[in-house]
């Protein structure tokens, strides 16, 4: 893979380092630190990188699997966040080839209704269950604007181990 913003080819990527960093944005998620419109969903920021970036790793599945741990944690309807956020890889994966080729701050504006969606779905599944809104969960918004905020700092984060030192070394091989 190229990272676009260097010119650089990036090396290969762990799959351990994937599930390592899905699993520590699980556990950022499982943090008791309420449930409010400024607390960004740190699992939908990496399951959307993961699956522009290396899609044949993460998946619909995975996201779904982890959309479940989260219903479990959140006691929601079940299967909410599950299908909010296969939903959400499925729209990252039919976007990827477009948002790769793109500059990080561009990137970050062509995920924010990806972001959006995700944070505004449960209201709207519960609207229409209900058939009454609670405007206190339309705060997502700002949750989906933070989520994109956060976009370059995930990309430099998790890029980080694929990319090939600025020196270089004629009697290294790689």
């Amino acid at each position: 893979m190229i990272d676009f913003q260097s010119g650089y080819i990036l090396r290969p990527v762990n799959p351990i380092f994937i599930f390592v960093s899905l699993f520590c944005a699980l556990l950022l998620n499982l943090l008791p630190l309420g449930n409010h419109a400024w607390v960004p969903d740190w699992l939908i920021i990496c399951i959307v990188f993961w699956n522009i970036h290396q899609h044949r790793y993460v998946g619909v599945v995975w996201a779904s699997l982890l959309g479940l741990a989260m219903d479990v944690h959140n006691s929601d309807l079940l299967g909410l966040h599950a299908f909010s956020y296969a939903l959400v890889a499925y729209l990252a994966v039919a976007w990827h080839r477009r948002i790769s080729s793109l500059q990080v701050y561009a990137q970050a504006l062509h995920v924010l209704p990806i972001f959006m969606l995700v944070s505004i779905f449960p209201v709207l599944v519960h609207w229409l269950l209900t058939g009454s809104i609670y405007w206190w969960g339309l705060g997502g918004v700002l949750q989906g604007v933070i989520e994109a905020a956060l976009w370059p700092v995930a990309t430099k984060l998790l890029l980080a181990p694929q990319r090939r030192p600025i020196d270089i070394d004629h009697n290294r091989p790689l």
